[in-house]
């Protein structure tokens, strides 16, 4: 089973937006883990795209509070199996027509290197490259527009540069609209996500209470991931945040 993941979408002080990585089968029994003795929460759930919108009074619940029940809730629907939860949510991941577009990259430069190149050949292979790094732009853009309403700025630059292949047709352009665009995405890593293991007590009047326990999350999605994985994983364990939540 996919991992589950809760995603912050956005937060403000009386309201949260979720996005579920899975479905959400009993929404009654959901809300009630969330609700427990805040009578002012409620909660709007979008099926089609998998969003949560809980609003609350910050006076009767915390938003922490309101962001590890719904851990909770997700975790105890699926059989209290852990929970990624992304707080500072920025899209990581890289397309595959991003990463086919890459290597097309590399395997023009890796022939321009060659002694004996065609000249028409590399012209070709340049072509081609040009056309899967723009078409890995569009869709970089549409998915970007799905997710957000609109798409980040640094494809404008890009879609510049290819106006400078055209006149020069180098490779470099090419590799320079590539990294424009999905640069960022390889160098952000995952620090900020939590693995949340849910608990789950039972009191002497059969009322359930969980405890939650917050870990740093130490999945390995990208580049910078790995590095900060290889180098600095000591220091991250002796700064660790590690933390116990007791709900009702």
């Amino acid at each position: 089973m996919k991992k589950l993941t809760l995603t912050v979408l956005h937060k403000l002080p009386n309201r949260v937006r979720f996005k579920v990585s899975h479905e959400i089968i009993d929404t009654k029994k959901f809300f009630e883990t969330i609700k427990v003795g805040a009578k002012s929460t409620a909660l709007r759930y979008n099926k089609t795209i998998n969003t949560l919108l809980i609003t609350f009074e910050p006076e009767e619940i915390t938003i922490d509070e309101v962001i590890y029940r719904t851990a909770t809730a997700l975790s105890v629907e699926h059989g209290m199996t852990s929970v990624k939860l992304v707080e500072d949510f920025e899209e990581k991941s890289i397309d595959s027509l991003s990463v086919y577009s890459g290597a097309a990259i590399l395997l023009s430069f890796l022939y321009g290197l060659g002694k004996s190149k065609i000249e028409k050949l590399q012209l070709d292979i340049n072509n081609f490259t040009a056309g899967l790094t723009t078409a890995a732009i569009m869709e970089h853009a549409y998915m970007e527009t799905q997710r957000k309403g609109f798409f980040d700025i640094e494809i404008l630059p890009a879609l510049y540069l290819l106006r400078s292949y055209m006149a020069n047709r180098s490779v470099t352009a090419i590799a320079l609209m590539w990294l424009t665009t999905f640069g960022r995405h390889l160098v952000l890593n995952n620090v900020s996500n939590k693995e949340v293991r849910i608990y789950r007590l039972k009191a002497e009047n059969g009322k359930f209470h969980y405890v939650v326990d917050v870990k740093n999350d130490k999945t390995i999605e990208n580049v910078s991931d790995l590095i900060d994985h290889i180098f600095f994983s000591k220091r991250s364990d002796e700064d660790s945040d590690d933390k116990y939540i007791a709900l009702k």
